[in-house]
């Protein structure tokens, strides 16, 4: 939990009231912890969840790719040239 820095008053009513308190008493945390925890689930639940492989897969599959083939040719070149670079540097081969 971090340093509680702004100070907030709002009007809840009895029921959820006495559920943060419970919550609290349960978790064994502050009832000002109880709601930072509770937005923090609410606001993640809203979250879109990472695609799959499979999904990603599957939207390639059915959508434009995102660059022309020159592009495409051009970043596999660059990222060879990359990839065979780090293998020099690793090997003590660099030149």
């Amino acid at each position: 939990m971090g340093t509680m820095s702004v100070r907030s008053t709002y009007a809840l009513d009895t029921e959820t009231a006495g559920m943060i308190r419970q919550l609290a008493a349960s978790w064994g945390v502050s009832q000002a912890e109880v709601i930072c925890r509770s937005v923090r689930i609410a606001v993640a639940a809203k979250e879109p969840a990472a695609p799959t492989p499979a999904e990603v897969v599957e939207h390639y599959r059915s959508h434009a790719l995102p660059r022309g083939r020159e592009e495409t040719q051009r970043l596999i070149a660059e990222l060879r040239a990359q990839r065979h670079e780090d293998d020099l540097l690793r090997t003590g081969r660099h030149g």
